[in-house]
């Protein structure tokens, strides 16, 4: 009776053991990603994002626990168009994970799967900000490429474990029919926003624009990176009076005092919004994310 208990424990040990390693180890640059590849892996999948929703994952630092993750990962999904250039290269090499170096499986660059706005044709340097030349890499801020975006990472997913083929294109139909509805959703929402011009902080929010039909005709950054000075503020200040621009959109995590101070100079409106997945504690889906921007943008004053 004794070995027949201790044989059921050990089997069942054994069992866990192997579904603990079938589970796919994707490893994501930010949370966004992460989310999709969550909604289309479902239970066999382990998903952990290398940056929080709650900061910009331009900058990032190579920390040891990323470095593990990286290390142990079959799947690295990254936004691309340069976005984790100054940190993801350095990473890579350290992890020493040969599955998921560029131009392998395990490497899925999603920038190659979306239209991207704002290629630059010229050569570009540091004197100019923040720019990417191959395009911003804003573009899951666009509900649209969520469907090319899980798409993607439904293939790729696909080829890798061959087995959940059909599991993990039925959760991305899932994805996109759920998508199409929210969309429809969020466009009716937005509709007094169509055609309106807005002031936006940084670059971020290009591809929201373009998907909800208004205009951003200024940032508050004279270039993308670079702080705003008194002359660029004031050169604002004219051009929002001039122009009555009712609206400045930012990220939470960028400094207030400009905004402030274009909101006492003008009465402009301040719409902080969420820029990512786990940028608020109750944004935990891609869905939610576009819930909460939508919600901010059609309350009453937003300042």
């Amino acid at each position: 009776m004794q070995r027949s208990i201790k044989y059921a424990v050990l089997l069942y040990l054994v069992t866990l053991a192997l579904n603990s390693q079938a589970a796919l180890q994707v490893v994501t640059t930010t949370e966004d990603l992460a989310a999709i590849a969550r909604a289309i892996g479902g239970a066999t999948v382990d998903v952990a994002s290398l940056t929080p929703g709650t900061r910009g994952p331009h900058f990032a630092e190579a920390k040891p626990s990323m470095i593990r993750k990286v290390y142990r990962a079959d799947l690295l999904i990254l936004v691309g168009a340069d976005m984790e250039i100054g940190w993801l290269p350095p990473l890579l090499q350290s992890a020493r994970n040969g599955r998921v170096q560029r131009g392998n499986a395990g490497y899925l660059d999603l920038s190659l799967a979306v239209p991207l706005l704002g290629q630059m044709a010229e050569p570009v340097s540091r004197a100019m900000g923040d720019v990417h030349a191959n395009g911003n890499p804003h573009y899951w801020l666009d509900p649209r490429n969520g469907a090319r975006m899980a798409r993607a990472i439904a293939d790729r997913l696909s080829e890798l474990d061959p087995q959940q083929r059909d599991s993990y294109q039925t959760r991305r139909v899932d994805f996109e029919q759920t998508l199409a509805r929210k969309l429809e959703q969020w466009q009716a929402a937005l509709s007094p926003v169509q055609g309106q011009t807005v002031i936006a902080y940084h670059t971020s929010f290009v591809y929201l624009a373009d998907a909800f039909g208004f205009t951003i005709t200024d940032e508050v950054e004279p270039k993308p990176g670079i702080a705003p000075s008194a002359a660029h503020l004031s050169q604002l200040v004219r051009r929002i009076k001039a122009e009555q621009i009712d609206r400045l959109i930012m990220e939470p995590y960028y400094e207030r005092r400009s905004a402030a101070y274009l909101h006492d100079q003008t009465g402009i409106r301040i719409a902080v919004l969420p820029q990512s997945v786990g940028a608020l504690p109750q944004i935990k889906t891609y869905f939610d994310l576009f819930d909460r921007i939508v919600a901010i943008l059609t309350q009453p004053g937003s300042s």
